[in-house]
């Protein structure tokens, strides 16, 4: 038995009936659940007296919240079945903590390891470190204690939420989301002259890089590694989204990103081997181990503020859309 499954173990399974079918209850939970990552998610936290369910990456993985608390302990997980008999759909239910195992391991270890190296140099504050150890598993019970008592209310909110969009759609017909994986056409001939945008304003603007041939090479690779490959990333998962999702369970995955981020440690990595073969040093040694240690994080200088536009310009879209359609309705 692994030492912390006791603890996170589901705390209660059932079932439920309900009238939608499983691509209906999915498409009704997207448009009327807030993702736990949204504006609407922090609004409906000053809601009096209200439980309100968010919507995870994961479909039908949901996560309860109350007035006064950003959560309650347990998370929803649903199985849907279809009904033998009828054209209902059976909901096959779990309510289970978050699994951080792997964050108690680490914590633990942590503090084992920090117990017996302050031990080895016969200092008395080893107790801490082991003492926290302890107090760590009675804090794991008594949440595991709290969130038993709160089952009932995450039961009867979820279900009193069901029927409450039953009663919503009973007689208006659901309509289905146009395929996200759908891919976009692009040409990419009309694309790659716009990369070449800020090469030409940077050489522009930059009298330093015609000064010589290494200024020049500079600057162009440092404009194509901090501004084309945060737009290319960002146009690609616009035009292409499939990339960026499981092509088995449709999930988002950080593959890509991870696969990016390598390439740009890899980068970053070759530049400071070529400067220091070629004999430009740099001034000091802290810079080459930045470089071949966090190579990887210099991307994010200019991936958040170009991402954050990015996202930007798809909430619009999409508040656009929403109301193009009640136009049209």
């Amino acid at each position: 038995m692994k030492l912390f499954d006791k603890y996170f173990q589901p705390y209660a399974e059932y079932c439920l009936r309900t009238t939608f079918s499983e691509d209906e209850l999915k498409t009704v939970f997207e448009k009327e659940l807030p993702h736990v990552f949204s504006f609407a998610t922090f609004k409906a936290g000053f809601e009096a007296n209200k439980f309100t369910f968010f919507r995870r990456s994961k479909p039908f993985h949901l996560y309860p919240g109350i007035t006064g608390r950003n959560s309650l302990r347990g998370e929803l997980a649903i199985q849907c079945e279809k009904a033998e008999y009828s054209n209902d759909t059976i909901l096959h239910i779990t309510i289970v903590p978050q699994n951080i195992s792997l964050f108690c391991w680490i914590y633990l270890c942590f503090a084992v390891m920090m117990g017996i190296l302050l031990l080895c140099v016969g200092s008395w504050q080893a107790v801490i470190p082991l003492g926290m150890s302890v107090f760590f598993f009675v804090f794991l019970a008594l949440c595991r204690s709290a969130a038993e008592n709160e089952i009932p209310q995450i039961r009867q909110a979820f279900e009193n939420t069901l029927r409450k969009f039953e009663e919503k759609y009973r007689d208006k017909t659901i309509e289905f989301p146009q395929d996200e994986n759908q891919t976009k056409k692009i040409n990419f001939f009309r694309i790659a002259p716009l990369l070449t945008v800020p090469i030409v304003l940077v050489l522009i603007f930059d009298p330093a890089s015609t000064l010589s041939l290494r200024n020049f090479l500079e600057n162009i690779a440092g404009t194509i590694f901090f501004i084309d490959f945060p737009i290319g990333m960002c146009l690609l998962h616009y035009y292409y989204p499939q990339f960026f999702r499981h092509r088995k369970s449709g999930h988002y995955s950080l593959l890509p990103w991870g696969i990016f981020f390598l390439l740009c440690w890899g980068l970053v990595a070759l530049g400071m081997f070529l400067e220091t073969q070629f004999g430009r040093y740099p001034e000091n040694g802290f810079s080459v181990v930045c470089a071949y240690l966090f190579g990887w994080a210099y991307i994010w200088f200019a991936m958040i503020p170009i991402g954050l536009i990015y996202l930007l310009f798809r909430g619009i879209q999409k508040l656009w859309q929403k109301r193009r359609e009640k136009v049209e309705k």
